[in-house]
């Protein structure tokens, strides 16, 4: 008996962070995007969109950048 509760508080607490980390991504998909401002790594008509900006998409590197940077 004592190990069915165990596992009962365990499937609450993986589940409220599993709610939790996917709260995290829905904020961070909802950041404003602003207007695409072309730098010295735009060329030839390839533009090179940073973090925030209108046109860019994030990728797993993109996402642990920005983690890092938020510590």
């Amino acid at each position: 008996m004592k190990q069915v509760k165990m596992f009962a508080v365990a499937l609450l607490l993986a589940t409220s962070f599993g709610n939790l980390a996917s709260a995290q991504e829905k904020k961070e998909e909802k950041m404003e995007m602003k207007e695409h401002k072309c730098t010295a790594a735009c060329n030839e008509g390839k533009h090179m969109y940073a973090h925030g900006e209108k046109g860019h998409e994030c990728t797993k590197a993109c996402k642990k950048m920005m983690k890092k940077q938020k510590m």
